[in-house]
């Protein structure tokens, strides 16, 4: 359903009264924090948010549509999908709790989602306790803004398609076979990647998932062959 305009009004005003909250969980795993579901919707509430979520379930993926309720109008705003490892009840409830906190952060573009257990439940990734997500975050961060020039020349998006661009990109995460291929893959595609989060929070959550599997994969043949830094 169209949202009106007296809806859309209202409704940015309240994202503007969001708050980003702090990273409250821990992942002993991967030695990192992440925004807990309870932090997320704290901060929603703080903010006046009145909203549900409804699930979805197919045979290859689960996830949630959040729906917002401004003066007795719902309008779903955002959906967020992930594809299941397998068919079981481990893997679609990962599926449904990395769904709920994604299908909200990725909307309010709350940045790159943290890995955490239940996006591996959920896709099926294996845990490797060597990788530091919050190293690899400064390094993102700290390139980013020295790559920002040859990211804009390396980004064309003339006549293609947000779908193309995510599919694209994908590609090239896949083409890398070093960790540092692939943070400079991250890094120079900056434009690109804030653009599909923008528009279509799904097609951004399928690039996180392209990156981070690729991530671990990488890391997992240098272990192997005893070239991991």
């Amino acid at each position: 359903m169209e949202a009106s305009k007296e809806f859309k009004i209202e409704w940015r005003k309240l994202r503007n009264n969001i708050k980003v909250p702090e990273k409250d969980a821990k992942n002993p795993h991967f030695k990192s924090s992440y925004r807990s579901w309870e932090a997320t919707e704290a901060a929603l509430q703080k903010a006046g948010i009145d909203s549900h979520f409804v699930t979805i379930n197919n045979d290859n993926q689960a996830g949630v549509e959040w729906w917002v309720e401004i003066d007795g109008e719902e309008v779903k705003v955002n959906t967020c999908l992930v594809d299941k490892a397998k068919r079981d009840p481990q893997a679609t409830g990962g599926c449904f709790s990395y769904a709920l906190r994604y299908c909200v952060a990725t909307y309010l573009g709350w940045g790159m989602p943290d890995l955490d257990d239940d996006g591996n439940d959920a896709t099926g990734i294996e845990v490797d306790t060597s990788f530091d997500p919050v190293k690899l975050d400064a390094e993102i961060a700290a390139e980013k803004t020295r790559q920002a020039n040859q990211a804009a020349a390396n980004t064309d998006s003339s006549g293609v398609t947000i779908q193309q661009e995510a599919d694209l990109l994908a590609g090239v995460f896949n083409m890398q076979a070093t960790g540092a291929g692939l943070l400079e893959a991250w890094t120079n595609h900056g434009d690109q990647i804030n653009r599909i989060m923008q528009h279509d929070a799904q097609l951004y959550e399928k690039v996180v998932q392209a990156y981070q599997k690729k991530g671990h994969e990488i890391k997992t043949k240098e272990l192997e062959n005893g070239t991991a830094k």
